[in-house]
């Protein structure tokens, strides 16, 4: 999780804040490259 706050001193109804949960972006990303390598795996053998 990644999260940006920014506050305005001056106007503190302008705060602003950012978050960005990259948590299933990891969980696609492992099971793109196990499964690739899976069938990679299972085409060498055949």
């Amino acid at each position: 999780m990644i999260k940006y706050r920014k506050q305005n001193a001056l106007e503190p109804e302008k705060d602003a804040e950012f978050s960005l949960n990259l948590t299933p972006l990891m969980f696609f990303s492992v099971g793109y490259l196990a499964m690739k390598a899976l069938i990679g795996t299972v085409r060498r053998a055949s």
